[in-house]
């Protein structure tokens, strides 16, 4: 190893990837993906050639493939290949909820927290799946919609708790309209802390987000998340309009109200220099 190369910590490449660092080690002992330097204490150290193999892995589980048959994929060109819609859990998921096998469901759900960056999971498999179960009319299908939801929320709630002592550089939070927020709400959440982001959430705050947010700007916190499924009523709409164009504070809106102010979204991601997230 060149002496002079600069070499990152597990929580480096965990800021600089997005990944965390449960993910990296997984992809490390389960999986044979990385292989980085040790200290002599034992702690790893990854190169900036490590960082590139991460994201070229990042690129292929974008594209659908599960993690176990990326490793011999690796070299070779992502873009000959097609991207699938969801990943191969999409059916074991599916047939856990409909089985009412809640113990395996939990079991699986968080397995997959571990293997998978929540990025990935939401697009290739929770989004998918949510809408699949949306989908059914029939009695039954309401009642295994709700199954689906109230378990994965209790379980990104779990990940969300455990991930608390994750360290970041710039403070986030991120506040729910309703208090009846779904899984959505601690999606986002995970996906902000994904970003590097210290993440406070809160719910059930229907009104003086102006204050909280003047409040945010003193303590020094970088984004202010406001996350809602419901439409705003007219005076927080014309409220939070005010507030997505101060400088001071990135404002993001997130949730189906997104669907609802389109004109809201579009200015709170120009604002934050970043594209609108689907969550």
């Amino acid at each position: 190893m060149d002496s002079k190369e600069k070499m990152l910590s597990i929580g480096e490449v965990s800021e600089h990837t997005g990944v965390n660092s449960v993910t990296l080690r997984a992809w490390q002992r389960r999986y044979g993906l990385i292989t980085p330097k040790r200290t002599p204490k034992g702690h790893r150290l990854y190169s900036e050639q490590d960082v590139k193999h991460i994201r070229e892995i990042l690129s292929w589980l974008d594209k659908g493939v599960p993690v176990s048959q990326v490793k011999e994929l690796l070299g070779t060109n992502p873009s000959q290949f097609a991207k699938t819609e969801n990943l191969p859990e999409f059916d074991t998921l599916k047939a856990l909820v409909m089985s009412l096998d809640l113990k395996g469901l939990e079991t699986r759900l968080y397995e997959l927290t571990k293997t998978y960056p929540i990025h990935v999971l939401e697009a290739k498999l929770f989004q998918p799946l949510t809408d699949w179960f949306d989908a059914q009319s029939s009695e039954a299908g309401v009642l295994f919609a709700q199954i689906w939801r109230a378990e994965l929320t209790s379980v990104l709630v779990h990940c969300l708790l455990m991930s608390k002592k994750v360290k970041g550089k710039d403070r986030c939070w991120i506040v729910s309209i309703s208090r009846d927020q779904s899984y959505h709400f601690y999606l986002k959440a995970l996906l902000l802390q994904s970003e590097g982001y210290v993440v406070t959430t809160l719910d059930g705050i229907g009104s003086g987000l102006s204050i909280l947010c003047s409040s945010l700007v003193e303590k020094g916190v970088k984004r202010f998340v406001i996350h809602s499924d419901q439409a705003f009523t007219p005076v927080m709409r014309r409220e939070i309009a005010e507030l997505v164009v101060l400088p001071s504070i990135d404002i993001e809106i997130s949730g189906e109200c997104k669907k609802i102010y389109p004109e809201l979204a579009m200015a709170s991601a120009v604002d934050c220099n970043k594209t609108p997230s689907n969550v």
